[in-house]
């Protein structure tokens, strides 16, 4: 029951954190470093580090208009329905048929929007963040 409760505020949470976001203007939303987290409710990963990552990098990097964070929820057809239309705005239309990995997050090249690395949540935050300016550094 917990973790079901934990998965459901994860899923939650990240929807309410990606629609509440602040978004960067047009010409530096071209320019930013993509960052597409893939979580599930389901996904054992995203439901034991879903919390930390969201705490302690999301909203870190979220607040850098450097970077354009997406939440690409895996959980059900409708969610995955909702992710793929802020993919497809991105300009990532086979985001999720090529890479569906739950419990990942992925960095985007802005203008190439092929996939420059990847890292599990399951790492530490150090790595993570650690990840998050190399991916930056890449561009």
């Amino acid at each position: 029951m917990k973790s079901l409760l934990l998965s459901l505020s994860l899923v939650f949470g990240l929807s309410t954190y990606q629609q509440n976001a602040p978004s960067p203007v047009s010409a530096e939303l071209s320019e930013a470093l993509i960052v597409v987290v893939n979580t599930a409710d389901w996904c054992p990963l995203c439901q034991k580090h879903g919390e930390r990552v969201e705490k302690d990098i999301l909203s870190k990097f979220q607040a850098n208009a450097s970077y354009q964070i997406i939440v690409n929820d895996l959980s059900t057809e409708e969610s995955k329905a909702a992710s793929q239309e802020i993919l497809m705005k991105a300009g990532l239309h086979n985001f999720s048929a090529e890479n569906n990995g739950t419990g990942r997050i992925y960095f985007v090249h802005p203008t190439s929007k092929q996939v420059l690395d990847k890292i599990s949540v399951s790492k530490s935050t150090e790595k993570i963040s650690k990840a998050f300016t190399e991916a930056l550094e890449n561009i």
